[in-house]
């Protein structure tokens, strides 16, 4: 497809634009190409809006971007920006280090035999906002500590065990009564 405008300009570079442009020449699975009207009746748009989309004069709202993205089966931030995000390694995404990620990846594979339910308790574990809220308070307990003098030092460790403790105390006590109950493991 040309640049239909006459005007050369960035839009029509931009990334959305010419990888539709791309994708509409070589749908990225099937590898056959798509035309203006294809994907307008399957977006319920004309094909001139197509066109717009296609040489950068019209951008999709985010209802057409979605459906864009769904009909070449990609993302829509991949549409946009040329990254897809399940390329990023999990511990970039997330923060964390990749020994946290590896022993999350022991723990669904099933290293821990003993324990089968690890994984299951692990998602809860993490899934639960209350969690955070415990550990929050034990940061900032343990903060506290931090320069002050020696009883004081007690007090504060004393305070962030507690948090962390009365979490999980709880935490058991709910799984258990789930069990009990016929809920979830």
């Amino acid at each position: 497809m040309a640049n239909t405008s006459g005007i050369y300009s960035e839009r029509y570079t931009s990334h959305f634009a010419a990888t539709l442009r791309s994708f509409m020449e070589h749908h990225p699975e099937t590898g056959e190409r798509t035309t203006q009207r294809q994907l307008a009746d399957f977006l319920h748009v004309r094909p001139q809006t197509v066109s717009l989309y296609s040489i950068g004069e019209s951008i999709p709202n985010c209802e057409q971007l979605l459906k864009i993205a769904e009909y070449f089966n990609v993302t829509a931030d991949f549409l946009m920006t040329g990254r897809r995000t399940e390329n990023v390694a999990a511990h970039e995404l997330l923060g964390l280090s990749e020994n946290t990620i590896q022993n999350i990846k022991l723990v669904k594979d099933g290293y821990f035999e003993d324990t089968p339910g690890m994984h299951t308790m692990l998602d809860r574990l993490l899934s639960d906002k209350d969690f955070y809220k415990a550990m929050e308070k034990a940061v900032h307990w343990n903060n506290e500590k931090i320069g002050a003098a020696d009883e004081w030092q007690r007090f504060c460790e004393w305070n962030a065990t507690n948090a962390m403790q009365d979490f999980f105390l709880n935490f058991f006590a709910m799984l258990a009564a789930e069990r009990e109950n016929g809920g979830a493991e």
